[in-house]
C-alpha cells in the first residue's frame, strides 16, 4: 500500500485486534493491519517449518491535558522461537530479511550481554524494535504505528508507553513540552506561557526538562516503586516455574502478565541458562509503567 492511501484510510476501522488495552481504542487502523502482516511474513521467512506467535497486541493511548485519549498507536509483540535447546544467532538473517523487505535497519552496538542483541527496522513511519535472546534462539519483533487521530491533527509524540526507554512524564505524557502552549512559549497570541520562566526552555515540560521521560530511580517520590520481594538490594532469582515446552511458549506467558502496578507492558530480555539438567529460559525485564523489576524463570524439558 502507497504511504498517500494508507494515509487516507488510516482512519477506517477494517478489524478488531483481540487486546486493546486501552479504554476507548479503536479498531485496527489499516495501518496496523497491513504492519501486523509485514512482521508475520518476515517472521514465518525465518522459520518456515514453525510458524511465529503474536504474543500479544494492544493500543497506546496517547493524552494531551484531559485524561481522555486523543489518538491512539498499534503495538505487536511477535516471536520467533526453537525448541530451547542452544541455538545459533539469527540476528543477522533477521536484519536482512528486513533489509530485503524495504525497511531501514539499524543493529545497535552494545556491549554483549550472553549473546543478546539489539537492532531497530523503520519503514516510513512504522518502526520494529527487533531482540534476539542470549543462547535460546528467541527472536523478537516489537512493531508499532504512528499514532492516528481520530478527531485532530496533530504531531507524533516522541514516546508512548510502549515506546519508551524508561516512564513517561506524568505531566506532558511522553510529549516533552509544555501542553497548555502545546510547545509554544505563548498560550494566545499575546500572552507568554508560564513555562517560559522555567530553566527547562521556552515552550518544554518542565518537570521532565523536555525529555518527556521520568525515571523513578533518579526522584523516587514521584511513582511509588512496587518490587517483587520484600528483601532489600539484590532481587533472588524467582522461583522456577514449570509447564512450557519452549522459551516461545514461555514468552507468550510472560506477556499476558501484569506488573504489581498493574501495567503488562515491559521490554523482556531473555537468556537459556542450566542448572543441573534442568534447562532453564530466564525473562527480565523493567516494567514501563513503574520502573518496577520484573523477573520469571522457566523450568523446559530436559535436552
Amino acid at each position: 500500500m502507497r504511504t498517500s492511501e494508507r494515509k487516507r484510510t488510516d482512519t477506517t476501522m477494517t478489524e478488531t485486534t483481540g487486546d486493546h488495552t486501552d479504554r476507548g481504542a479503536p479498531g485496527a487502523s489499516s495501518g496496523a493491519v497491513w504492519l501486523r502482516r509485514a512482521l508475520l511474513d518476515i517472521a514465518s521467512a525465518l522459520r518456515p517449518d514453525r510458524g511465529p506467535v503474536v504474543a500479544r497486541e494492544w493500543s497506546d493511548a496517547v493524552r494531551l491535558l484531559d485524561p481522555e485519549p486523543v489518538g491512539f498507536r498499534s503495538v505487536f509483540l511477535i516471536g520467533v522461537g526453537w525448541d530451547g535447546r542452544p541455538s545459533p544467532s539469527k540476528f543477522g538473517e533477521t536484519l536482512t530479511a528486513f533489509t530485503e523487505s524495504g525497511w531501514e535497519v539499524r543493529r545497535n552496538e552494545t556491549e554483549d550481554r550472553g549473546g543478546e542483541s539489539w537492532g531497530t527496522a523503520r519503514r516510513e513511519e512504522f518502526e520494529v524494535r527487533v531482540y534476539e535472546a542470549g543462547r535460546s534462539g528467541l527472536v523478537t519483533l516489537t512493531g508499532w504505528t504512528p499514532v492516528t487521530y481520530p478527531e485532530r491533527r496533530l504531531g507524533q509524540p516522541p514516546f508512548t508507553r510502549s515506546t519508551a526507554d524508561g516512564v513517561l512524564c506524568d505531566d506532558c505524557h511522553g510529549w516533552g513540552v509544555c501542553l497548555t502552549c502545546e510547545g509554544r512559549p505563548y498560550e494566545r497570541r499575546y500572552q507568554r506561557c508560564w513555562c517560559i520562566a522555567n530553566n527547562a526552555g521556552p515552550g518544554r515540560c518542565v518537570e521532565c526538562a523536555g525529555r518527556g521521560l521520568r525515571h523513578p530511580a533518579i526522584v523516587p517520590w514521584w511513582r511509588p516503586r512496587h518490587v517483587l520481594h520484600e528483601a532489600e538490594g539484590a532481587m533472588p532469582p524467582p522461583v522456577a516455574e514449570a509447564g512450557h515446552e519452549s522459551t516461545l511458549s514461555a514468552l507468550v506467558d510472560v506477556a499476558q502478565r501484569t506488573c504489581a502496578c498493574g501495567e503488562f507492558r515491559c521490554s523482556w530480555r531473555n537468556v537459556l541458562d542450566a542448572e543441573g539438567d534442568r534447562p532453564l529460559s530466564r525473562f527480565v525485564g523493567a516494567c514501563q509503567g513503574c520502573d518496577a523489576e520484573r523477573a520469571h524463570t522457566f523450568v523446559l524439558p530436559p535436552l
